[in-house]
């Protein structure tokens, strides 16, 4: 839709409209970048969430019951950010 308005826009043969055009796809093109931006990062900390999810199974196989509750807790804190 907005390439049929900057056309239009640029086919009006109106002062300025020229500019607006311009400025709309200025506009478009820094969303893209922005979108990029996310989706890049997006993709980065799915894939450590995924990595620190199997390495939290991977330790539960290896600690007894007596030693879990306290494992939970500061792999909480860990997560959180959290030091005491």
């Amino acid at each position: 839709m907005s390439d049929n308005l900057v056309k239009w826009l640029r086919s009006a043969g109106v002062p300025g409209m020229d500019e607006s055009a311009d400025r709309i796809e200025k506009l478009e093109a820094n969303i893209k970048l922005q979108l990029e931006w996310y989706l890049s990062n997006k993709r980065f900390f799915d894939s450590r969430i995924d990595q620190l999810e199997a390495a939290l199974e991977d330790m539960a196989q290896y600690v007894s019951r007596a030693d879990w509750h306290y494992l939970k807790d500061e792999t909480r804190k860990a997560l959180e950010g959290k030091d005491d």
